[in-house]
């Protein structure tokens, strides 16, 4: 199974209007293709690869035919700008004023590719922000059209970006305009005009802490970080305005969520809430205590001061804020987890490193084999003692995280810090683990000791991680030890062994051993473990539970199970099966029509899952060939709930299966939805909720439900642009749409209430459990039920505002427990648009 794909899915309505590109939470897609590079290195022989891809036909090659001078011209300036500012030498200075004179003199005829090329630099390196803003003063410098053609180019990106909602470009853009007011291309008034766009829904200073204030006052007061220096000096007291006004509504913002746990990862302190932004607004006033001094990088425009003096400052137009974004569609800040201590007087250095690591692993997301060689680059352009690097030193093992800053530990938490990310991650948790593999791949004994100390971090806290976030964990980790030969030091653990089987340890080892299994086989997974951990696996390998064995049956059951069996294994047709079933139990006369017919739903089902049980693909091809039948058979909720209940128990020791079968059934409409959730929530599963495997199947069948619903609207949204393209054609009435309008409508109609039903059914069956003395089987299974609950709220919060009326009234009411009640407040908050 994959662990952590979404497959797709949305919210209904909302946003933007008409059919969005969205996923099963209903945030919009990045418009991003995977697997292209960040820029275009040149390729062996000094050719230049082309967008996208693996670098072009060139990639990795030498010269394929007759290159025109024009191209190796810009295949020399595109590796030229690429190149400039890699590390910290004392050539830089001399470096950036040569290209500046190159680009100068070749913009002319070159433009396309100089400006394309800039462009992508600023965007996707933005740790060598201060290089590339000292590159365009250069350019603005010598020939101010040259650097009005770049200011306006990048103001083009970043209004296109405002538009689209792509707010870690936006965030990685308005630092280098801050930046441009120290190389005078911009006056401070100008950018005082840019931060006043993101803080207009702040005017009067009793804004609303929404999703979207959030996203604008971080973007302002990572602004003000790069552009205080420069304000303070030219603006002071309109720099002291802004960031009163951003400091007003961080206190706001913190007050509101003051005891809020949906956004927190570990709760082992007093709950704050997200307190991402208070952090921020401290690291702000500490710059600016030290006169708005940044030194964690090399800034070379102090070396240009004489040159920028005569420069001619350049206009811009006003900003505009997007006006048709949903809350979920705005930057949620993320705080970045300490799992390692660091020096306390460092806190500011600390938090710039980290924010350029988050921002370059933002802005790859694409490519996570160039974002993993980036990552490893950026400690090149610190100043001198800033940060200790494990990589570059004889003796990694002297370095102390605690005396001084470490470079792969920064890194490391920002990775995990974004693979726990609450309420959501940004992308899927895959991304960071398959770019943990490359930069361990990279460096193959450091890193696998930074990575272990890491979750050895996390795990020594596990009592008190989000539940959600140690699902992750568990997920990350198996993933990450199957691609290094299941190496991994158990001994560390065995005391899990030994705890409570539902205690966050426990359960944690266990989950993660069974995910292993599944990666591996179970031999291979225990013969790597101590003799300890016996308990922690199964005693045999995964397989199926069939009841009608021989020895289990009576005389009469045997007859049918045997006969249906041989009807099945001699690919017999559905007909003949469903004939030897009533021919059977037609003979029952000592019990009723009813039972007579639960017994023969209970033996067909039995063997259509056995002739499957070999591998997915046999699984697959039974049920599709038997559908019919087991259609027929679950006619009624009662039915398809025993269907349900006799899948579970038919894969109670292989939990892969059993997700997978459930799956496929929801598919082919032999059971539905709500025969999922009435499954996962019996009374049986009391004192189970701490196993991973019941919300996995959960999360499969809701984003299964909204997935649908997205696809119906983009139908819908096809089908009506095609009718009123017949309309304005006057195209013959007797020639019809592929597909109705009507049809679709309905149909869609139909899927929204399902979704509706699914979101309330859930939340109803939570309330239940958790409001009564017999929902948990004790205080921890209790905090797991709570846990998911959490999780199911957060993660659907869209679905369930639009159903919050609905839930108010018949789901939270007075007889629902306090927490559960509260946990509605919390989620209603979070989803403030």
């Amino acid at each position: 199974m994959d662990f952590s794909g979404r497959v797709g899915g949305g919210r209904r309505g909302g946003g933007g209007g008409g059919h969005r590109n969205v996923d099963e939470f209903g945030r919009e897609r990045r418009d991003r293709p995977h697997q292209r590079k960040p820029y275009d290195r040149p390729a062996r022989g000094g050719h230049r690869g082309g967008h996208g891809g693996r670098g072009g036909a060139h990639a990795g090659m030498g010269p394929v035919g007759p290159i025109d001078e024009a191209q190796e011209i810009e295949s020399r300036l595109s590796s030229l700008i690429v190149k400039v500012g890699d590390k910290n030498t004392p050539t830089l200075q001399n470096n950036l004023e040569a290209l500046s004179v190159v680009l100068e003199k070749d913009c002319v005829k070159h433009e396309l590719t100089v400006m394309r090329t800039f462009r992508q630099c600023v965007l996707e390196l933005p740790w060598k922000v201060t290089v590339y803003s000292t590159l365009a003063g250069l350019l603005n410098a010598k020939n101010s059209e040259t650097g009005e053609k770049v200011v306006a180019l990048m103001h083009a990106v970043l209004r296109g970006s405002l538009a689209k909602g792509d707010w870690g470009s936006v965030k990685v853009l308005m630092r280098f305009f801050a930046l441009l007011v120290s190389t005078n291309s911009i006056a401070a008034s100008t950018l005082i005009g840019m931060l006043d766009t993101f803080l207009a829904p702040l005017a009067g200073g009793s804004a609303k802490v929404s999703a979207s204030n959030n996203c604008y006052v971080f973007i302002v007061l990572s602004t003000l970080l790069w552009a205080g220096r420069s304000l303070k000096e030219h603006a002071p007291a309109e720099l002291e305005q802004r960031l009163e006004l951003a400091a007003k509504y961080v206190q706001a913002q913190a007050e509101i969520n003051q005891g809020n746990t949906l956004s927190t990862v570990f709760h082992d302190t007093p709950p704050k809430g997200s307190n991402t932004l208070a952090h921020l607004l401290d690291v702000v006033r500490a710059v600016a205590g030290n006169d708005w001094k940044v030194d964690a990088i090399y800034a070379p425009f102090e070396l240009f001061a004489s040159e920028f003096a005569q420069a001619k400052q350049h206009e811009l137009p006003a900003l505009e804020l997007p006006t048709e974004l949903a809350a979920t569609a705005f930057y949620t800040p993320s705080e970045f987890l300490q799992l390692v201590p660091s020096p306390s007087d460092q806190a500011v250095r600390k938090y710039v490193l980290q924010d350029f690591i988050a921002d370059t692993l933002t802005q790859l997301e694409g490519n996570r084999k160039d974002c993993g060689k980036c990552l490893m680059q950026i400690h090149n352009l610190c100043n001198e003692d800033v940060c200790s690097v494990m990589t570059a030193v004889q003796h990694p093992e002297d370095v102390d995280p605690e005396s001084t800053l470490v470079f792969e530990y920064m890194m490391a938490e920002v990775l995990f810090s974004f693979l726990l990310q609450l309420p959501e991650g940004l992308y899927r948790e895959m991304y960071y683990t398959s770019l943990a593999i490359e930069l361990r791949k990279a460096e193959p004994v450091i890193l696998a000791n930074v990575f272990e100390t890491m979750v050895e971090s996390i795990v020594a806290r596990v009592q008190f991680i989000d539940v959600e976030c140690l699902n992750r964990l568990s997920n990350w980790l198996a993933v990450y030890i199957s691609n290094f030969g299941f190496q991994w030091d158990w001994t560390k653990w065995e005391s899990a062994a030994s705890e409570p089987v539902d205690s966050p340890k426990h359960r944690f080892v266990q989950e993660t051993l069974l995910k292993l299994i599944r990666l591996s086989y179970l031999d291979r997974v225990r013969a790597m473990l101590p003799d300890s951990y016996s308990a922690l696996v199964p005693a045999k390998a995964p397989a199926h539970n069939f009841k009608f064995t021989v020895q289990a049956m009576d005389e009469r059951t045997r007859e049918v199970s045997v006969a249906v069996g041989r009807c099945l294994k001699s690919k017999g047709s559905v007909e003949q099966a469903l004939a030897i079933l009533q021919e059977h139990y037609s003979k029952w006369a000592d019990i009723d029509d009813d039972r007579r017919q639960s017994l023969a739903r209970e033996m067909l089902v039995e063997h259509v899952l056995l002739l499957g049980s070999k591998t997915f693909s046999h699984m697959l091809n039974a049920i599709e060939k038997f559908m019919p039948a087991l259609q027929k058979f679950g006619d009624s909720p009662e039915a398809k709930l025993q269907i349900a209940r006799v899948t579970e128990d038919f894969w109670l020791g292989n939990p892969q299966f059993f997700a997978i079968t459930i799956d496929k059934l929801v598919n082919y409409r032999v059971i539905d939805p709500a025969t999922v959730i009435a499954m996962l929530f019996d009374d049986g599963h009391v004192g189970s909720w701490s196993k991973f495997q019941y919300w996995e199947i959960l999360h499969n069948t809701v984003k299964k439900v909204n997935m649908r619903v997205v696809q119906l609207q983009g139908r819908l949204e096809a089908a009506v642009t095609a009718a009123n393209a017949m309309a304005d054609d006057d195209t013959p009435a007797e020639t019809q749409p592929a597909e109705s309008v009507e049809h679709v409508e309905a149909t869609l109609a139909q899927m929204v209430q399902e979704q509706r039903d699914v979101v309330v059914s859930t939340a109803r069956h939570f309330a239940r459990l958790l409001s009564s003395g017999s929902g948990a089987s004790g205080e921890l299974d209790r905090a797991w039920l709570h846990g998911r609950f959490k999780e199911f709220l957060r993660t659907y919060r869209i679905q369930v505002m639009e159903n919050a009326s609905t839930l108010e009234s018949s789901v939270f009411t007075a007889e629902a427990s306090g927490d559960v009640r509260q946990a509605f407040e919390d989620v209603r908050k979070l989803s403030a648009a």
